[in-house]
């Protein structure tokens, strides 16, 4: 009974929204028409129930709001990919809100139906005592099996419920397994981008692009089972790519020029006033991660005033360097909801990432992410380390 409401209204609207992974970004001259994600939920909050929603789950609906409230500010800024990823956060805490709520009323109702039925049976006990008249035995005993029966049918309906929530709930769990193998093949695919495996594995680099582009139509199409198994085709594919390139492009790259290259990117990187800079190896791709603390006042998603001086320094690096794969992660300190930390991590991610595009960089070499609390870098037990965890690394790719 916990959870009738809740899986049902969201994969309901989520059905309806179609694809979540549209392009990073979109240039436009004019305020684009208002997303259909950010109009259902203004529809859902001008329902009546919502204030009873409110009084149960205060902080889902302020979550809603507040991400609703970003989701207008980046749908006028046309930043509809945003907008929309924003709305369709917005839609899902506020029907987790109501479906709570109604759960709660289901209960209740389930509750006095119970009761209901124990004064019946009461009732009945008392007058069977009372009552000499067989005929009036009668009827009440059949007044008593109307009421059990009714009591009955009514337990089935809201079983019936629960057992669709719980499908609902399932198909959910589908789709959101589903996204994490795209996400996992699209990583993939840009590690074997590190390796120029669409000169040296056409064949398998084709491939794996191919079934990642197949996987996301089935998404939008609701075959979750097909997106999955697209998506493990496509991250084998990149994988055997990334293999078969890695001697090739080793080989290639075994010049003085390149090394003298990626020792000119470390060199001006280190030089970026306010940013911690490092290499780092994780199996065979080499990392140099530019980290760059206290860009974000608070809990607040959007970049800071003052620290145009680094977004200038780092946009003109990423431009000076073109052939690196860019990674921009973004990370909090350990205080709040896992959750709630990974949303703020993508979104700070997203202002860099905007930050950076709207400076000239390719935003196809780019691709934002958050990892919330994650690989801490420093102690979150003291104000000066939570302050350098609250983090945005500009990651270069090579091997």
């Amino acid at each position: 009974m916990i959870m009738t409401m809740t899986a049902r209204r969201i994969s309901t609207d989520l059905t309806r929204f179609g694809a979540l992974l549209l392009p990073l970004a979109i240039a436009a001259c004019a305020t684009p028409p208002k997303p259909r994600e950010l109009e259902a939920y203004d529809l859902l909050r001008s329902a009546n129930n919502v204030q009873e929603a409110n009084k149960k789950s205060p902080d889902l609906v302020a979550g809603a709001e507040k991400l609703a409230n970003r989701s207008r500010e980046e749908w006028q800024s046309n930043d509809l990919e945003e907008a929309r990823r924003d709305a369709i956060m917005a839609n899902i805490k506020l029907k987790t809100a109501l479906a709570l709520m109604e759960q709660e009323q289901l209960k209740t109702k389930i509750q006095t139906l119970s009761a209901e039925q124990a004064k019946a049976e009461e009732e009945a006990g008392d007058l069977t005592e009372k009552l000499t008249n067989e005929t009036e035995k009668v009827a009440l005993l059949e007044k008593y099996i109307e009421a059990r029966q009714a009591a009955e049918t009514e337990k089935a309906r809201l079983s019936s419920q629960q057992q669709k929530a719980q499908a609902d709930h399932e198909r959910l769990a589908l789709q959101l397994a589903s996204e994490q193998k795209i996400a996992a093949a699209q990583l993939a695919l840009r590690t074997a981008d590190t390796v120029d495996a669409g000169k040296y594995a056409k064949a398998e680099y084709s491939a794996a692009s191919d079934m990642l582009a197949k996987s996301t139509a089935e998404l939008q199409q609701s075959d979750f089972a097909g997106a999955q198994a697209s998506a493990e085709v496509a991250k084998r594919n990149a994988d055997k790519a990334t293999e078969i390139s890695k001697p090739l492009y080793e080989q290639a790259e075994q010049t003085s020029q390149n090394k003298a290259r990626d020792e000119a990117l470390a060199r001006e990187a280190s030089g970026i006033n306010g940013t911690d800079v490092r290499l780092e190896r994780r199996g065979d791709l080499q990392r140099l991660v530019i980290a760059v603390p206290e860009l974000f006042s608070k809990r607040k998603p959007e970049i800071a005033s003052g620290h145009d001086g680094v977004i200038d320094a780092l946009a003109e690096l990423i431009k000076k360097y073109p052939t690196y794969p860019v990674q921009i992660i973004g990370y909090t300190d350990n205080r709040g909801k896992a959750s709630e930390l990974l949303a703020i991590s993508a979104a700070r991610a997203q202002s860099v990432y905007s930050a950076l595009a709207s400076k000239g960089v390719e935003t196809r070499r780019l691709m934002a992410s958050g990892l919330g609390a994650d690989d801490p870098r420093f102690d979150n037990k003291t104000a000066p380390g939570r302050a350098k965890n609250n983090r945005v690394e500009i990651v270069f790719l090579y091997h």
